[in-house]
């Protein structure tokens, strides 16, 4: 029993070492294979490597190929373009040779033929460039009769009738765009023949649109009326007012420098200018009361006088677009020193306005004149108004219309002016006063636009002026004017050693003066 447990043991033994041996041998026989196995796996990855690379460097030579392609591609395109623009060019210069052909044969026939006046123009314009040259001004031809019912002080006097004429150019000169040259003389046959007188020669400097400085020989820019008013395509009458006269109350010119311009405050057509100057000052014919004013001073006269300086603003309160017209206020001062440092003080006020057809425009002015050796100031005072109305619209019914056309042309006019002084000097009142209102007044006779009358040398002169203007075109007017002189009693005329005569009665003359002015 024993035996047989034994036995089955041993059996039970060796089939487990059988299966063991068995086992190994299989084992044995799966490790071989997988080593075969892993010997090709590695063989062809070796082999893909080896193609990769050969496939990289084929991309890669593919690569500059496609580069070398685009770029050739590149070319071809620029020189397209290139050709393309080579054509255009090639079309646009048959082009201009065929229109600079056309221009040839045209130049051509205009060279054969006479060169006209506006062509030339134009070619002279085209040579200055920015360069302007104009010449403009006025010409006018008067007849004056003064009916001198009196004597002035035992003066000689007589009625005077004669014609005149005067051509006032301007010649304005522009180099470029930011300086301006004006000049104007008048040359006329006038009391004493043929003269000339030099009025204005300044240049303007630009220097922006508030700013422009002026420097010369300038009309004084006191007021508004030697530099506005006075030329006569300007002025509504022949005549000068009294203040602006043969008497005048200010200086009518300097030799100096001026600071101008202005600005819009509100709205449209609300603006102020300004404007302020300095020159050689006051002079005077004599040192005696009353002697009238030599404007503007000479070099040599200066150097015995102080320099003046003088200011004007002007405000212009009315929007445009209110329709109530245009109004201009102004305030003046100009102040001096003359004959080694005797002062000289001058103000005034003035206004402009303007509505529809009416016309209206006034001015007050005041002077002080310190005078030496102890003697009285020379105090004068002037002012004048006016008013106008243009008959456009008027049509008187029942008359045909051809007449109404010419009615409506005519422009009357009145004016009410005067002076006061305490004396008035005989030297100025009997040799040339030099007034530059279009030549030298002598004596009592009339000269371009001075109606010659004793009455205007009255110390306390007055005027009433009464027109007619017919306007042939906007530049072309013929202007008839009636003079009433009504001087107040009063004053004194001064000799030249300084002796005083009353006044006594001043004759009231009248004068009538009929002008024919071209502006151009």
């Amino acid at each position: 029993m024993r035996a047989g447990r034994i036995f089955s043991t041993f059996l039970f033994a060796m089939g487990v070492a059988a299966l063991s041996i068995a086992g190994l041998a299989r084992a044995a026989d799966s490790d071989a294979t997988d080593a075969a196995a892993l010997k090709e796996i590695r063989a062809e990855m070796h082999q893909m490597r080896e193609e990769r690379k050969r496939d990289r460097e084929v991309i890669r030579s593919l690569e500059v190929k496609v580069q070398q392609l685009e770029t050739k591609d590149q070319k071809v395109e620029t020189t397209t373009q290139q050709l393309q623009n080579t054509d255009q060019k090639l079309k646009e210069t048959t082009l201009e040779l065929q229109q600079t052909n056309q221009q040839v044969k045209t130049l051509q026939t205009k060279v054969d033929a006479p060169i006209a006046t506006q062509q030339f123009g134009n070619a002279v314009e085209r040579y200055l460039g920015s360069h302007s040259f104009t010449v403009t001004g006025a010409a006018g031809g008067e007849f004056i009769y003064d009916q001198q019912s009196g004597a002035l002080d035992d003066l000689h006097h007589a009625s005077q009738n004669s014609f005149f004429f005067d051509w006032e150019p301007m010649i304005l000169y522009r180099p470029t765009d930011w300086i301006l040259f004006e000049g104007v003389f008048s040359a006329g046959f006038g009391a004493t023949g043929t003269g000339t007188d030099l009025s204005t020669a300044d240049f303007q400097i630009f220097l922006n649109k508030y700013m422009t400085v002026v420097g010369g020989l300038f009309d004084q820019p006191f007021g508004d009326w030697y530099e506005n008013q006075s030329p006569m395509w300007v002025n509504r009458f022949v005549t000068a007012p009294l203040p602006f006269g043969v008497e005048p109350v200010v200086p009518p010119g300097e030799l100096g420098i001026q600071l101008r311009g202005g600005m819009q405050f509100g709205a449209l057509g609300q603006d102020f200018d300004y404007t302020v100057w300095g020159g050689n000052g006051p002079n005077f014919s004599s040192d005696v009361l009353g002697a009238a004013m030599s404007s503007p001073t000479s070099i040599a006269s200066a150097e015995t006088n102080g320099k003046s300086i003088g200011a004007r603003f002007r405000i212009y309160p009315l929007p445009v677009d209110t329709n109530w017209g245009r109004l201009e206020l102004g305030a003046s001062t100009y102040n001096g020193k003359w004959a080694n440092g005797n002062w000289f003080n001058s103000w005034g006020v003035d206004f402009n306005y303007f509505i529809g057809n009416l016309q209206t425009r006034g001015e007050w002015l005041q002077s002080y004149r310190q005078m030496p050796m102890g003697q009285a100031s020379d105090n004068r005072q002037g002012w004048y108004v006016q008013a106008g109305y243009f008959l456009t619209g008027l049509k008187v019914p029942g008359i045909p219309d051809v007449i109404n056309d010419y009615l409506r042309r005519f422009e009357p006019l009145v004016r009410y002016s005067g002076v006061n002084q305490r004396g008035v000097s005989n030297d100025d009142i009997q040799g040339a006063t030099g007034v530059g209102l279009g030549g030298t007044q002598v004596g009592l006779v009339p000269d371009f636009g001075i109606n010659g009358s004793p009455a205007t040398y009255a110390p306390h002169s007055r005027e009433v002026a009464l027109a007619l203007d017919y306007w042939i075109a906007p530049s072309i007017v013929w202007q008839n004017e009636f003079d009433i002189e009504l001087p107040r009693a009063g004053g004194v005329f001064v000799s030249s050693t300084g002796a005083e005569t009353p006044a006594g009665s001043i004759p009231n003359d009248h004068a009538f003066l009929s002008q024919f002015t071209i502006g151009f």
